[in-house]
């Protein structure tokens, strides 16, 4: 029964994160896409519209076709690898895995079926601006920093 359980809450936390990060993409595109505008929060926070062709924080923007595929693939990739990883791990690195497969998915989808990345989320001070970003990439740094937190302090020195 646990076996079947966990199964259940892996794809339910993998459709969840995928969808939220979907559904505030299409918000996003229509929005701020369709109509080229910036929505400004606060003195720190807009929505602004990026389309993003390369990888974390803007790299390789010019990559090209071949950088297209060969970044889903290994977003795919990963995530598989995630997922079945996951299994093994205690209850919080799951989650900090499957957190980080649901928003490379996310991506990867974006990759699919735009050819490239919606980011929208724009973090600023004065006129620093912190990369922009998405729903997808707050859940993998979410999943990284619950895996890191768990690995470093409550699963030290534990049996795997």
């Amino acid at each position: 029964m646990f076996v079947k359980k966990k199964y259940l809450e892996t794809i339910f936390l993998l459709l969840f994160t995928i969808g939220l990060d979907q559904i505030s993409k299409f918000i996003a595109f229509k929005v701020l896409f369709l109509k080229n505008q910036i929505i400004y929060v606060n003195s720190f926070l807009s929505m602004r519209p990026v389309w993003n062709k390369g990888i974390s924080f803007g790299m390789f923007q010019d990559s090209g076709n071949l950088g297209k595929f060969l970044f889903t693939f290994i977003a795919i990739s990963i995530s598989i690898w995630l997922i079945w990883s996951s299994r093994k791990l205690s209850k919080f690195s799951s989650l900090g895995y499957i957190l980080i497969a649901g928003g490379a998915l996310g991506n990867a989808l974006d990759r699919i079926f735009h050819g490239k990345v919606i980011d929208f989320i724009d973090l600023h001070y004065l006129n620093w601006h912190w990369p922009t970003f998405n729903i997808a990439d707050s859940f993998i740094f979410l999943g990284v920093v619950i895996f890191l937190i768990n690995e470093l302090f409550f699963n030290k020195g534990k049996e795997k």
